[in-house]
């Protein structure tokens, strides 16, 4: 379980290097990257489809889309 918790942490950590906070409205988001290009380089990274679709799944509840 907790190796399961490590790897979601860490998945979380990296979208979060990404993350940015705009100037305007002091809304989170990217700069210049889609959900999907992050989602890409977390599977990429990660080397695991699964960590992309948790990544995608993390970014859209802390974004709110």
């Amino acid at each position: 379980m907790s190796k399961m918790k490590n790897w979601m942490m860490d998945i979380e950590e990296f979208c979060d290097g990404y993350c940015i906070i705009s100037t305007f409205g002091g809304q989170p988001g990217f700069a210049g990257d889609s959900i999907e290009a992050v989602v890409e380089d977390v599977e990429k990274f990660f080397h695991s489809v699964e960590a992309g679709k948790y990544a995608e799944t993390y970014l859209t509840t802390q974004l709110g889309e």
